[in-house]
């Protein structure tokens, strides 16, 4: 009935770490005209004689480092996974929720990197660290960006919990890191294996719907809008289902009671992880709730075995290319499983 598709696929780029040096000078080169985030300008000097340039964001006006040394990301998906994809020196970060609080698919972080835990910021210990530069997105610092700014340089990026896509978000990101040449490229190659998977599997994707599930702490929610998972399913040409779109265009999820699980009827297949995020305690129980219920049970999908199990790592948590790169792996496995 359930099908795990284990394997992650290789830190796009093809080594552990992009060296920063490179990209900064290629940053240097073309960062003028290239800064998606705002205009910006040079030549200015901060502490210590640094060359700054000034980022205009969604919470204000920042001068920061043309070549940050100290970066720390107050969030777990774009801020930490793209900084470390690109190999710039990241001190510290959040990190996910549940056992796996770095994701397999980036590069791991460089010896002396401080873990900031899920959500528990403590503005004593930021300061301690000395960052020339915070990033995280609004989200994760509106409430507390005028502390901040006090410790360090601060800038705020756009996700999809405010309408952006992902693809947006990381050239933001990498703009802000000075290496937007290397995201472009990664980018480019991301899309082109897009075309490459739509045309091999374009017949069945164009006869199958498929439904993206989530099962949390508490309930069953299909995934949609432009959350990363759901996004990278479009991205894809996948068809989804009428049941996904009972909501609001910009919603994210749909829940769904026990009572009416029966809505996935009109799924020929369900994609779904268990976690993800800040509610992965007792997502476990969750699963085992709905799945053994006699409505799961009769749903067209379920009885057909076109049920796969993907992971909450890099379908809900992911945010960079790495992950958008497992995903597409894990999503060519499941549709040649189907085929």
């Amino acid at each position: 009935m359930f099908r795990d598709l284990d394997g992650q696929l290789p830190v796009l780029g093809g080594g552990p770490t992009t060296p920063y040096a490179e990209l900064t000078r290629r940053g240097l080169l073309t960062a003028a005209g290239l800064l998606a985030v705002s205009g910006c300008s040079f030549g200015r000097k901060g502490g210590g004689d640094k060359p700054m340039r000034s980022v205009t964001h969604p919470l204000g006006t920042s001068s920061i480092p043309v070549k940050p040394e100290r970066v720390v990301s107050l969030d777990s998906n774009g801020g930490l996974q793209v900084s470390l994809e690109l190999g710039v020196p990241l001190i510290a970060s959040e990190t996910l929720q549940g056992g796996q609080p770095l994701p397999p698919y980036v590069p791991a972080p460089a010896a002396g990197f401080t873990a900031l835990g899920f959500n528990q910021l403590n503005l004593e210990q930021l300061a301690g660290l000395r960052p020339d530069l915070i990033i995280g997105n609004t989200q994760r610092l509106k409430d507390n960006y005028a502390k901040l700014t006090g410790i360090a340089p601060t800038v705020a990026y756009e996700n999809a919990g405010s309408g952006v896509g992902w693809q947006q978000s990381v050239r933001t990101i990498g703009d802000v890191l000075g290496a937007r040449a290397e995201i472009d490229r990664r980018l480019t190659t991301h899309s082109e294996r897009v075309a490459a998977l739509r045309a091999e599997h374009r017949e069945l994707l164009a006869k199958n719907s498929l439904a993206l599930l989530r099962f949390t702490s508490n309930e069953l929610r299909i995934v949609r809008g432009p959350i990363f998972g759901s996004a990278v399913l479009s991205d894809l040409g996948a068809r989804r289902p009428a049941s996904t779109d009972r909501s609001s265009p910009s919603a994210t999820y749909v829940t769904l009671s026990e009572e009416n699980v029966g809505v996935l009827a009109d799924s020929d297949v369900l994609l779904y992880f268990v976690g993800g995020g800040g509610l992965v305690d007792k997502a476990a129980t969750t699963f085992d709730k709905v799945t053994k219920g006699g409505i799961w049970q009769q749903l067209p999908a379920v009885r057909a075995g076109r049920v796969i199990e993907l992971d909450p790592v890099s379908w809900w948590d992911g945010y960079s290319v790495s992950a958008a790169q497992t995903c597409l792996d894990q999503l060519d496995k499941a549709l040649g499983s189907l085929s």
